[in-house]
């Protein structure tokens, strides 16, 4: 294969900021489009963007000559150039996934198949829809700061179906808004699509709970939550929680309770990555049904995997820069014995690549915020025609 054109553009994200596109077209007239979502707070081990991009098409010399005009062996070839140019100061994160996922498109086109089916031929895996987390509401980071709470309170449905799950997932966000809408004099939307009230975590938890049962579907709904607990890291080992300040021990109490009393299946990021020995002991003290998974403390990066200090590892694309390296991360997860989610960020683009990754490597879980807005409800479409298109597929020889 060869790389014959390669256009680049700033675009708007979810909270109209600039962020990267690109359009790929191979030496066969196959093209392919990606594009880089950005995050509100980016985690401090994470593949860093590069300099802010302008809206329109822009240029970028040293990139489009090191990636056109050569031949190209495969994805894996094509992204560790980009690896390259990355380590070279030459592209961001941005730059490189949005490049990686244009190829990765282009050359699915080229092949005959889609996405997700190209992505599991990478990946030696086989194709399962994943399950939702819904984000409800939203807090931390979306709250006035400094950041005191959970960044995230989600509803996981389990229906048995993705279809009937996101038909709950519906009627539970509606009926929360509707009890916010009573409780608060103002009830806003933050920029992944979850309810912003002037509450603390377990109030959210609370109304969650309410939601659940109000549109009654309490007995198909579990919990879950982003504690994003870099965001409320203070000296080594203590953290902001609602009006005090706790230290690991104490927070680990807190998280416990409330993972008993709210029924929470899922924990996300409950210390700073720095912590390990919190990470390590917080299984002890949970309900056994509760997954612990790792964002932060991971970053989608294979050499930071590591089973001892939690059940499942997030997947963002753009934490990891390329489709290869997130493939890599989504292997090694997979070989220590650890649950797969595959998530959003903030500021999300139209870009439905997340969608097809999740249901490429099996995924268990993916979170693609709440049921309102374009970019979100774009994933949601996805996700249902990825369905659409396993359960059509012909059964394989036996």
């Amino acid at each position: 294969m060869k790389v014959s054109g390669l256009r680049l553009r700033g675009i708007l994200d979810s909270r109209a900021r600039v962020t990267v596109e690109v359009d790929l077209t191979l030496g066969s007239g196959h093209q392919g489009t990606g594009s880089a979502p950005r995050a509100i707070a980016p985690g401090r081990l994470e593949r860093s963007r590069g300099p802010e991009p302008v809206l329109g098409t822009f240029s970028a010399p040293a990139l489009q000559a090191a990636l056109t005009g050569s031949a190209v062996a495969d994805q894996a070839d094509y992204d560790g150039r980009l690896a390259g140019l990355y380590q070279a100061g030459e592209a961001g994160a941005d730059v490189t996934l949005a490049a990686s996922l244009a190829f990765a498109r282009a050359a699915a086109a080229a092949c005959g198949v889609p996405l997700y089916a190209y992505f599991a031929g990478l990946a030696g895996s086989i194709p399962a829809v994943p399950a939702l987390m819904v984000n409800v509401f939203s807090g931390g980071i979306h709250l006035p700061p400094p950041a005191r709470g959970f960044q995230q309170v989600m509803v996981l449905p389990a229906t048995g179906g993705l279809r009937s799950d996101i038909e709950v997932a519906g009627a539970v966000f509606s009926a929360a808004e509707r009890l916010a809408a009573q409780r608060f004099p103002a009830v806003g939307l933050s920029a992944s699509s979850g309810l912003v009230v002037p509450a603390g975590s377990e109030e959210q938890l609370g109304l969650a709970n309410d939601a659940a049962a109000a549109a009654g579907h309490a007995s198909v709904c579990t919990f879950g939550v982003d504690v994003a607990a870099e965001h409320l890291a203070q000296t080594p080992g203590r953290y902001r929680f609602g009006t005090g300040e706790l230290s690991c021990q104490d927070f680990a109490g807190v998280l416990a309770r409330l993972a008993a009393s709210y029924g929470l299946s899922y924990l996300e990021d409950p210390f700073d990555p720095a912590e390990a020995s919190a990470w390590r002991g917080l299984r002890a003290v949970l309900p056994r049904s509760t997954r612990i998974v790792g964002d932060d403390l991971f970053a989608t990066d294979e050499s930071r995997i590591d089973q001892s200090l939690a059940d499942g590892v997030l997947l963002k694309l753009s934490q990891a820069g390329t489709v290869t390296a997130t493939l890599a991360a989504a292997a090694a997860a997979r070989a220590a014995g650890m649950v797969l989610a595959v998530s959003h960020r903030s500021g999300e683009t139209e870009d439905t690549a997340m969608c097809d990754l999740a249901v490429a490597v099996g995924a268990e879980l993916i979170k693609v915020g709440g049921p309102r807005r374009g970019d979100r409800l774009a994933k949601y479409n996805q996700l249902l025609r990825l369905d659409e298109s396993l359960h059509s597929a012909p059964s394989r020889p036996t």
